[in-house]
């Protein structure tokens, strides 16, 4: 027993894959972790540009609704101005309206007592017939100083009110 038994040797094969298996595994891992990683953050820039055009969208809708109530607000205020305008145009017209048949109705006075006293003063043949008819006439010439009245009340009158005055003046 002395003899030494020497036995053959045989590998074995280890039950590790080759080292090139290996790092193809770790490259791909790196690889799908660094995908999700870059798929993740293009993903997150584009909701940030979606928040951020509604949130433009958002302002401009605001932003216009202030400049079309801006613009409401103006045409009201142009609306009330130019009513009131009117108001104080349709005042000064009814004034002026007043004035000039106010105006005319003295003249028409002043004629008709023109007339009374030129009647009154006998000028014509026959002093007391006159005067009885006088009174008659006075009537005539109030009905048609009145109707006169009625004729001048209408917005153009072609009278000129200096003359009638100088008129009434020279005869007193």
């Amino acid at each position: 027993m002395s003899e030494k038994v020497v036995l053959p040797k045989f590998e074995i094969p280890s039950e590790r894959g080759h080292p090139a298996v290996a790092m193809a595994k770790i490259m791909g891992g790196l690889l799908l972790v660094s995908m999700l990683l870059l798929g993740g953050a293009t993903y997150r820039r584009h909701a940030a540009q979606l928040q951020a055009e509604q949130q433009r969208d958002a302002l401009i809708a605001a932003r216009t609704a202030e400049a079309n109530a801006a613009v409401e607000a103006a045409k009201a205020r142009a609306a009330e101005a130019a009513a009131k305008e009117a108001a104080v145009k349709a005042k000064i017209e009814s004034d002026k309206l007043a004035a000039k048949q106010a105006k005319e109705k003295a003249a028409a006075d002043a004629k008709l007592a023109l007339a009374e006293e030129h009647h009154k003063g006998g000028h014509h043949h026959g002093a007391k017939a006159s005067s009885k008819a006088g009174s008659k006439g006075s009537k005539a010439v109030a009905s048609k100083s009145a109707a006169d009245d009625k004729k001048s009340s209408a917005p153009k009158s072609t009278r000129d009110n200096a003359a009638i005055d100088k008129m009434l003046a020279s005869f007193k």
